[in-house]
């Protein structure tokens, strides 16, 4: 019977824990550390282990290089051209909206002048209708008027012309009192 050896190791104890409460929404608890390990191990250098005691020293980053000239050109040229692009597309949404504007202002003071001038003709064509209607009655016989002749004509002379007057100026009062203000309505 052949026995192989094993290298024999210690056994770890188990962590102390807290002792066991039911836990509830009114109790705190607090966290437990972690217990030391018998047999550290071999940390690489400059890696972080949690909840290590001993903490490396902290890199300092690169300090940020100043941009070129011609890239801060570019990036102004484009700020720049996102606020005339912006005051452009508001231009261009004004205008389009005042052109649809005008045009249905147009368009219906354009059916009022239609209406209008409708309006007038349809007015002329009754003012023409009346006069030949009062023609025709008076050449009817019997209507109780007299043709024009020239016996008929009355002939009016000018009135003589009068010497014009100039108008009066009213005089100027200098001693005036002020009026007495109205105590109420």
């Amino acid at each position: 019977m052949t026995t192989a050896l094993r290298p024999t190791r210690p056994k770890p104890k188990p962590r102390q824990q807290a002792s066991r409460r039911p836990r509830s929404h009114l109790q705190t608890i607090a966290p437990v550390a972690p217990a030391p390990l018998r047999h550290p191990i071999k940390k690489p250098p400059l890696a972080v282990v949690p909840n290590s005691p001993a903490r490396p020293p902290v890199r300092q980053l690169p300090t940020r290089r100043p941009l070129p000239t011609w890239l801060r050109l570019l990036i102004q040229l484009q700020r720049g051209s996102v606020i005339v692009t912006f005051v452009l597309v508001t231009a261009a949404l004004v205008v389009y909206g005042s052109t649809i504007y005008m045009q249905q202002h147009w368009s219906k003071e354009y059916r009022k002048l239609k209406t209008m001038q409708r309006s007038e003709r349809q007015m002329i064509a009754a003012g023409e209708l009346m006069k030949n209607q009062l023609i025709q009655q008076a050449e009817q016989p019997g209507s109780g008027l007299v043709p024009r002749t020239s016996e008929h004509t009355i002939v009016l002379e000018p009135s003589p012309s009068r010497a014009r007057v100039a108008p009066t100026t009213p005089p100027v009062v200098t001693n005036v009192e002020p009026a007495a203000a109205p105590l109420g309505y």
